[in-house]
């Protein structure tokens, strides 16, 4: 069977949070953003990331209150993550739209 990717990064990240202090803030929020997605809406969170395990660990924050939206997010990422071979594997597992640059810091 293929490999699961996604659980891939899943397990690699886990070790790292300390669930007991974090969190995630409103989460009714993320209630009513699947009532409106199972009513067939669509939703955008626009926000920025500073790590390569930035997905993981918002799926994991949200992976028992809301799976769905934790298993089915689309991140919009650079190249990198997906040309360096250290990253790539955990954005295998991850619904990504690529962004293409000449710039890179």
């Amino acid at each position: 069977e293929p490999f699961d990717y996604y659980m891939f990064g899943q397990n690699y990240i886990r070790p790292l949070v300390d669930f007991r202090s974090s969190y995630v803030g409103n989460v009714s929020l993320f209630f009513e953003m699947e009532e409106k997605l199972d009513q067939g809406h669509n939703i955008v969170l626009i926000s920025n990331h500073q790590t390569e395990a930035d997905p993981a660990i918002i799926a994991l924050l949200l992976e028992s209150t809301n799976p769905h939206v934790a298993e089915n997010l689309t991140y919009i990422a650079g190249d990198r993550v997906i040309t360096d071979p250290l990253c790539k594997p955990f954005s295998m597992g991850r619904n990504l739209i690529c962004v293409y640059t000449k710039k890179h810091m």
